[in-house]
């Protein structure tokens, strides 16, 4: 039966329909590799396997015309994705998140007890560990936070880090919008149920 949703509602069908899989595959695995009776409990044994036999087989159709449906929607999704430049998108907004991280990082990394390279020198020798006059005394191994970024380039840096977010996040907003397009694709009968799909 065809279906016209949305791609993002797509995306929500194909996951309902892994997740309701996930269980079926979990009976028939159990159904055909782990069904176990009592030694003692002989009386309609046959029956009970049988059953069990045709409950497994029904389940692994659904399991197989799930994984279908599941692949179909998936590939129609990727080839509507690429013609809107969706991954495209998702590509850049995964860049700008990376440069913004290593910018939060380098900012938020700025600590007050830094020392500029310019002053090291003016440190008083006990802080750092000089030994005295006459030799005898160890250096302590005391070690400075050098402040290597300036003041300009932690501004820039904040400039960068905003404008890296703000480009993700209206790349977010596009790529939500483009998947409001809406996409048919045919679904199979037996996979409608554990799709959350109206006949």
């Amino acid at each position: 039966m065809k279906y016209v949703l949305t791609l993002s509602r797509w995306h929500k069908v194909a996951e309902r329909i892994n997740a309701a899989l996930k269980e079926r595959e979990a009976n028939v695995k159990t159904a055909f590799t782990a069904t176990t009776i009592s030694p003692w409990n002989k009386e309609g044994v046959e029956e009970k396997a049988s059953e069990i036999g045709r409950r497994a087989a029904a389940d692994l159709a659904l399991v197989e015309a799930g994984a279908r449906a599941v692949a179909a929607i998936r590939a129609t999704l990727a080839l509507r994705n690429a013609e809107l430049g969706i991954s495209g998108k998702l590509a850049e907004v995964e860049g700008a998140n990376r440069r913004a991280a290593l910018y939060r990082t380098i900012i938020d990394g700025q600590k007050p007890d830094m020392v500029r390279p310019e002053v090291v020198r003016m440190l008083p020798a006990e802080l750092v560990g000089e030994t005295e006059s006459w030799g005898f005394a160890r250096r302590s191994a005391l070690g400075v936070t050098l402040q290597t970024a300036d003041r300009v380039l932690v501004e820039s840096l904040r400039e960068k880090l905003s404008r890296e977010q703000g480009y993700a996040t209206r790349l977010l907003d596009d790529v939500a919008d483009l998947n409001r397009e809406k996409l048919e694709i045919d679904v199979p009968q037996e996979v409608i149920g554990i799709a959350g799909l109206a006949v």
